[in-house]
This record gives C-alpha cells, structure tokens and sequence, in this order.
C-alpha cells in the first residue's frame, strides 16, 4: 500500500520487546468488564427507574442519550497522552457514580453526562493502549479486550436483579465506583509502561487517503453502537412488557444477548483463521437483519430470547474488526479519537430515537424498528466498500 513503511517500533513489536506486565494486562482486561457494566447498568435498572420516577419511554431513552453524549464527548477529549485520559476517565466514573447512586431523578440527565465523559475516556484509553501493545495481532488482541467488556455486560443484568431486592436501584452505581477504584491504582503502578507507549505501526501516511478511509469507517461504527446500544439499552423493558413475561425473562434475554456477544467475540479470532473479515462481516451483518426481524415479530418470552441471543452472537465480531482498522490507519489520538467520538454519539443517538418513536407510535415494538433499519444501513455500506476494493 502506498506510503506503508516498517518502522523500527514494529520491529520492536515483532521481536517481543516493551512486553507488558501482567499486572497492565489484567488492569486493563479489569477496567474493560467494569465499562462493559458501566455501560449497559441504566438500561438493567430502567424499568425500576421509570416506575419510581414515572419516566415515559421518551424520558427514558433522553437519559441513554445524555450518558452516550457524555461518552461520545469523553472519546473526543482524548489526549496523546493515554495515561492522564485514562486516569481523567477513571475519576469522572468513580465521581458520576457516586452522584447518580443518591440522584433522586432532577438531575439525572447532567449526572449521566459526565457519567459518560468518563466511560468514554476510560474505554477509549485502554482501546488505544491495547493498540499500542499489541500492534501485530491488533484484531485479535482487540477481540478478546471486547470479549471482556462483554463479561460485564453478561453479568450486569443479574447484578442489577439480586441488587434491586435489597436496594434502591440507582445504589448501585456506589459498588461501581468502588470497583472501579482497583484498575486506576494498578495503572497508577504502572505510570511509566503506560506513559511510553507509541503509536508503532500506519498503515497509510498520507492525509487524504486516511480521510477518506476513516469516514466511512466512523458512520459504521456510529451505527453499530447504536444498533447494539438500541438494542441491549431497551431489551429488559421490551420482555419485561410482553404477555405473560415473568420478572425473570426480562434480565435473562438481556444475559443471553450478551452471553452470546461474549462468546462471539472469545471466538472470532479463530474464526477469522478460516475466513476472511470482509466475509464474516457480510454473514454477520445478513444474521443481524434476521434477528433484529425476529425480535420484532417476537410475542412471547422464549422467542425474544432466541432472536436476543442470535444479535448478540452476530453483531460479536463486528466492532472489534472495525476498530482494528481504524487503528491501523490512524497515527494517534488526534486522528482517530474522533471515529471514538462519532461511534459513541451512535449510542447516544439511536437508543434516543427509539425512544421517540415508541412513544409517538405508542408501541416500543414499533421503536425498535429504528435499529433495523440501522442495521440495513450498515449492510449496505459494507457492500459498498466491498465494490470499491473490488474496483481497485
């Protein structure tokens, strides 16, 4: 490709120097399940919220915006100097926990918003730490991170279940901040492993060309992120309200869709071993569309469950792979913490939009159209990109 040079940073990657310590690794795998909590813990405890604050779906999907407009914000922010992001990140969590745990509904919206400047911070900053560490097997390494931001996702829902029988639901985001006190010491230790890293490999050095790659790359993961946020972000209070739905259903098709992305995503490097990434995307994506159809057409708990599960295995692989080529092409923070940003206004957007439309059709069934659609979008895309390299 033109422009792609190795550099003496990748033959240092190569020959297993700067080699992290186990106690970065497991920081930073740590920090990744709490975000993976972080992340989805609202929509888990949403249904609690909305009958004790009497939020309408509209309300409710305003406060997914603000925590993903916070993220997105945070992603923004990003500094070259990951270990200060990510310290900055850790602080505003641990923070914006504590103040939502004993909000009382007024201020919600603000909380959440910088809420979310430290979910985006932290989650970006690790991304970009782990891209730095592992330069020569970026997809994979990236792969097994998201595969434990999954494990927090998978375990939220039961959290926030056996937490709500004994507790106000909004209380537990004080376990959170507590939680995320021990990855910021560990990486604290590690000031200067963390501090040194550099960006070592580009796949592309010039401008325009990094431009016109990084577009396209940033409306698809704006898109993911909302279609999964949409999704994962609505799904308690969707089975929660489906005929003959016990309390249980509703965090276990949450579980199952997450289960599914996690073991998704634990598997996908060896996958990729026998297929191509432009193939698995196209199969995945197809897979998405029926799911998301599923989910729509789904009138009791069981088939809600099957089409939760099959999302979540489908959409496993797909963020990871983009994310690894954003940072293939991007030389640091500054060209790529935008991509970070856009994708996380996604999450902001779309769980937002579903709202919407739910309460102006009156059906939340009806709502979730907004990330089919979403999907369809992002299938198209990738056919699209696949005719451009084709071409060239």
């Amino acid at each position: 490709m033109p422009g792609w040079a190795p550099t003496a940073g990748m033959v240092n990657s190569l020959n297993g120097e700067n080699k992290p310590s186990a106690q970065v690794v497991a920081a930073l795998y740590l920090g990744f399940v709490l975000t993976g909590i972080g992340t989805n813990l609202l929509g888990c405890i949403l249904p609690a919220l909305s009958g004790i604050w009497g939020l309408s779906d509209s309300h409710s999907g305003f406060l997914f915006a603000a925590q993903f407009a916070g993220s997105s914000t945070g992603a923004l922010l990003m500094q070259s100097d990951l270990f200060k992001s990510i310290v900055r990140g850790y602080v505003l969590l641990i923070l914006g926990s504590i103040a939502f745990a004993f909000c009382r509904g007024h201020l919600a919206p603000l909380i959440l918003f910088c809420y979310g400047l430290g979910l985006g911070s932290a989650m970006t900053a690790i991304s970009m730490i782990f891209g730095r560490m592992y330069t020569t097997n970026r997809g994979a390494s990236l792969s097994l991170l998201n595969a434990f931001w999954g494990l927090g996702a998978v375990v939220c829902p039961m959290l926030a279940t056996v937490w709500e029988r004994f507790e106000s639901a909004n209380s537990i985001y004080l376990g959170l901040a507590l939680a995320a006190v021990l990855p910021l010491f560990a990486l604290a230790l590690q000031y200067r492993y963390v501090s040194q890293l550099r960006d070592e490999i580009t796949v592309v050095s010039n401008r325009h060309t990094k431009f016109s790659l990084l577009v396209p790359l940033a409306i698809f993961a704006f898109l993911y992120v909302g279609v999964e946020s949409s999704i994962s972000g609505w799904m308690m209070t969707y089975v929660h309200r489906l005929p003959l739905a016990s309390g249980l259903y509703a965090p276990i098709a949450t579980s199952f869709f997450w289960i599914a992305l996690l073991v998704g995503r634990s598997v996908a490097p060896a996958v990729l071993k026998r297929i191509s990434e432009s193939g698995l995307l196209m199969i995945t994506l197809c897979v998405v569309l029926v799911s998301n159809v599923m989910l729509l057409l789904s009138y009791t708990p069981a088939m809600s469950i099957t089409s939760a599960a099959l999302a979540g295995l489908m959409l496993a692989p797909i963020f990871p792979l983009c994310l690894s080529k954003v940072l293939a092409i991007a030389s640091g923070p500054s060209e790529s913490r935008w991509v970070f940003a856009i994708s996380g206004l996604g999450g902001a957007v779309l769980p937002w939009m579903t709202g919407q439309v739910a309460s102006l059709s009156g059906s939340l069934r009806t709502g979730l159209a907004v990330p089919l659609v979403a999907a369809i979008v992002m299938l198209l895309l990738q056919v699209r990109t696949q005719r451009v390299l084709g071409r060239g």
